[in-house]
């Protein structure tokens, strides 16, 4: 029969076998941990320079929409001027055929 000194180094002994197997499982855990992070720290600096590629063109569109916004009251005005003008030529038509 085993002595009591040699039943508690069976006991030790898998205990730290377990404590090992223990350790393999969490530095896996650990190494796809930090394979995650790097993935998911990719992915956000692929997403910062989309955005940053996507607030350039917002700016570019902006400065155009400023463009067309003055071409626009320009168009505005020459209708304008040109409906001032009809109304005259109209007027000065209606005029003559009085006479």
């Amino acid at each position: 029969m085993p002595n009591k000194s040699s039943k508690e180094e069976v006991v030790i002994k898998e205990a730290l076998s377990d404590i090992d197997q223990e350790l393999e499982n969490l530095k896996l855990q650990k190494k796809g941990l930090e394979t995650r992070i790097k993935h998911v720290n990719d992915d956000v600096v692929v997403l910062q320079s989309e955005e940053s590629r996507l607030r350039e063109e917002i700016s570019a569109l902006v400065g155009k929409e400023g463009i067309l916004d003055r071409k626009r009251n320009k168009v505005k005005e020459k209708l304008e001027e040109l409906n001032a003008k009809i109304s005259k030529v109209s007027k000065i038509k209606q005029e003559l055929t009085e006479v």
